[in-house]
């Protein structure tokens, strides 16, 4: 039997014991409310074609013996009516790559207002979309929680590998972090990265493949091994943009998309004067291991490599949190950036900040206004997306959003939902799922309907209270319904975006 499936079934004997002793799944959460409706013009007929989910959680190994992290990408096929086929699941877990042998069946519900469920493969999943084509998710099990996003594929680019140039990160869990930008011809792969094992920076590294990418099979997927004697497997999403999985025992996993450089190349003035940027990151470190840290803010360029200390409408500001320790509302008070000469994209971005630090940024530009970076920290493995702000001044959320959290306080929480504000408020809906890896089948899934609070600066900062799930978490706004998240009283941070109108 396949080993996957084997370790499948097992989980599906403790399911049934778990929902037996009454742990499986929780309606609510404390005084919380249901499930409420927000609007919106989802239905089953929203997720409808084939679709590439990128995950990394924790959960009960294949011995069933500990809890341990794992990455994991699926690619299924909904009908637009309810129903799933899954020819794809590839998951790592303890130096061991597994998969399916022979695709799955499943089904899924899409409510209007995004918020649905996928279940297959012994498994429940939660999803929020975001459009048609994007959606965040997470595992809801009690014996494996997990966060990432799902994207729909492009079918008609499955005849070839990847071609042109491609900007690229991926993070191996409590390992390394990587950046860098490649150029792919006929699949094979030449370029440079910036690569960080925990607590070495190795800078401008080259990168090559050993082996060519393979030309992807139906369901979009193919191989290529690098020179130094990582392999991978790649999941395309179209023309554009790939995922990438180790086959090689590790837990790294992470993306590319094409890079689309400004004429004559990336310069200091691609990050111009008076323009503001908003990042997202998060990471482990070697204190906590997984998700000890989460870090987001905004900082504005003057075109010529000085980070502002800001002004009136963009002052400047980063929240972050590393192993339980606080750092709120620290204030940029200046700083440097560069781009390489060469105008591949690559660049460092040093914020001064008042009250505190924070590691320094490697870049790789992904256009000419949203990059990758890794922190170049000593004491964690970071990475995430700093992208141009846009909107501002801020005085309010304006529209409904998805989100997605991860991270972890006194057990591993990921939550995923979608909230509509008002001027100063909001209706929020979540599933979540809260995981102790220090007892057998730790998860405990819930979900609850509930409300909260926000006060949003010019900036783009707000402050949020989510009653009876947080009054601590710290928004930076990209655009007026989108940007990160810092949950500043555990090690938690996520994700949020604008849905779209149905």
């Amino acid at each position: 039997m396949n080993p996957l499936a084997s370790s499948k079934c097992a989980r599906r004997l403790l399911m049934a014991l778990a929902a037996i002793s009454g742990i499986f799944l929780t309606a609510g959460c404390g005084s919380s409310g249901s499930i409420q409706s927000l609007g919106g013009g989802f239905s089953n007929s929203s997720l409808n074609g084939q679709y590439v989910i990128s995950q990394t959680g924790i959960g009960i190994n294949q011995a069933l013996t500990s809890n341990d992290p794992f990455s994991e990408t699926i690619v299924f096929t909904a009908d637009g009516g309810g129903h799933l086929t899954i020819p794809v699941d590839d998951f790592n877990q303890d130096g061991t790559p597994y998969g399916l042998t022979s695709s799955l069946t499943g089904t899924y519900s899409i409510a209007s207002d995004g918020t649905g469920s996928l279940l297959f493969n012994s498994s429940n999943y939660a999803i929020t979309m975001i459009d048609d084509s994007h959606f965040y998710v997470i595992e809801q099990d009690t014996f494996a929680t997990a966060s990432g996003f799902g994207e729909k594929q492009d079918t008609t680019t499955f005849t070839a590998a990847p071609s042109g140039t491609f900007v690229f990160k991926a993070h191996n869990l409590q390992t390394s972090s990587r950046v860098g930008g490649i150029t792919i011809t006929s699949g094979a792969i030449s370029g440079t990265e910036d690569l960080l094992n925990l607590g070495a920076l190795s800078s401008s590294v080259a990168i090559t493949s050993s082996v060519a990418m393979s030309a992807p099979d139906s369901n979009g997927l193919g191989t290529f091994k690098l020179s130094d004697g990582t392999s991978f497997g790649y999941s395309v999403v179209n023309a554009g943009k790939f995922h990438i999985m180790s086959s090689s025992g590790t837990l790294e996993i992470g993306q590319a998309e094409a890079q689309v450089a400004p004429a004559g190349g990336f310069s200091l003035a691609t990050l111009p004067a008076a323009a503001s940027y908003v990042f997202g990151s998060s990471g482990d470190t070697s204190v906590s291991g997984t998700a000890g840290i989460h870090s987001a803010g905004v900082f504005t360029t003057d075109g010529a490599g000085n980070i502002e200390a800001g002004s009136s409408t963009v002052p400047g500001a980063v929240d972050y949190v590393q192993d339980s320790t606080v750092n709120s509302n620290l204030a940029v008070s200046g700083g440097t950036y560069t781009l390489d000469a060469s105008g591949d994209g690559n660049g460092t971005i040093n914020l001064a900040l008042s009250g505190g630090t924070i590691s320094p940024q490697i870049f790789w530009m992904v256009n000419g206004s949203r990059a990758y970076f890794l922190a170049n920290n000593t004491a964690a493995v970071e990475d995430g997306t700093f992208s141009q702000q846009t909107g501002g001044p801020f005085t309010a959320l304006t529209s409904q959003a998805a989100f997605v959290m991860d991270g972890f306080d006194v057990a591993y929480k990921d939550r995923v939902g979608a909230f509509k504000p008002t001027a100063t408020s909001f209706s929020w809906n979540q599933a979540d799922n809260s995981f102790d890896p220090t007892v057998s089948n730790g998860g405990l899934p819930s979900a609850i309907g509930t409300n909260g609070t926000y006060q949003v600066s010019s900036n783009g900062r707000a402050t949020v209270t989510v009653n009876n799930v947080d009054n601590a978490i710290v928004f930076y706004l990209s655009s007026a319904n989108s940007g990160f998240m810092v949950q500043e009283d555990a090690d938690i941070g996520g994700a949020f975006s604008q849905q779209a109108s149905q």
